[in-house]
């Protein structure tokens, strides 16, 4: 049923949560927030096919994804990611070469997380300071805390995803009882990104003519998997750089244009809203 008045079917079609336009938009007047997606809705289905494709590291069994969660952005937050999307686009015309509008890409980031949110259909977010994943769940990344756990950013001042779900799940910390582990699944502008091998913990901001930096992993560089690094308005609104970096993940500390096992080493993921289809007919 959908998520917000509760008579109607949600919107299968559009693989929505919601069963119109109105009931997105009150979803939205509350936000932000978190809505949790059932075991059976097709986004559920192929996020968690994703993480299980997108695990690369060989030494560790991929997780069980236990819980996947719509974030639902402010209509602040939202406008502003799609209004650099669109400037993006219109700068380059990635349609017009078989790309996704702004050459869009899903990333994960991993971050801390000091509260229970998530666990057990917790959907409220902690006051702490400390609590990366509630912070950016609010208000979306912030480049203050670039260099996160390592103390570094490989590719300097910048928010960092990666395609890699295993890369996002070491990043992924908590700092509380939970038995399960959290990542953020984010659409990111990529734009034209600038392509490196080697790390470059001095740039502050992407090389001319560029919207992002592309770690690519190689024998003869510095990286094992891939990783995104994005720089300019993050979607709070905050001017960064000439890039721009929306997110779905759980971090005051990205990676750069982006935990811990437990028990049954299970997962968390959320989504950020404006990935996917949310409201349905008129």
């Amino acid at each position: 049923m959908c998520k917000s008045c509760g008579q109607e079917p949600y919107n299968t079609r559009l693989e929505s949560l919601f069963c119109s336009g109105d009931c997105f938009r009150d979803a939205v007047d509350n936000a932000p927030g978190l809505i949790e997606y059932p075991e059976d809705h097709p986004i559920y289905k192929r996020v968690s096919a994703l993480f299980t494709k997108s695990w690369l590291h060989p030494s560790v069994s991929p997780k069980k994804v236990k819980a996947i969660y719509m974030i639902v952005l402010t209509s602040d937050l939202h406008s502003s990611y799609m209004d650099y999307l669109n400037e993006v686009e219109y700068r380059e015309d990635f349609e017009s070469q078989g790309l996704p509008k702004g050459n869009e890409s899903e990333r994960w980031h991993g971050t801390t997380r000091e509260c229970l949110i998530g666990d057990h259909s917790n959907t409220q977010f902690c006051q702490s300071l400390d609590c990366s994943l509630c912070g950016i769940l609010q208000d979306s990344y912030s480049l203050d805390f670039y260099q996160g756990k390592t103390g570094w950013g490989r590719f300097g001042r910048g928010i960092y995803t990666t395609g890699t779900s295993s890369k996002a799940d070491t990043y992924s910390v908590n700092n509380n009882s939970s038995k399960w582990k959290a990542v953020i699944l984010n659409k990111v502008v990529i734009g034209n990104g600038a392509s490196v091998t080697l790390n470059l913990p001095k740039l502050t901001a992407p090389p001319p003519g560029y919207d992002s930096v592309l770690g690519e992993p190689m024998k003869t560089g510095h990286l094992n998997y891939d990783e995104r690094s994005a720089r300019g308005i993050s979607s709070s609104g905050q001017s960064v750089g000439n890039s721009k970096w929306p997110g779905a993940s759980q971090l005051r500390k990205y990676n750069f244009v982006t935990n811990h096992s437990f028990g049954e080493c299970m997962l968390l993921v959320f989504l950020h809203s404006h990935h996917f289809p949310l409201i349905g007919p008129e």
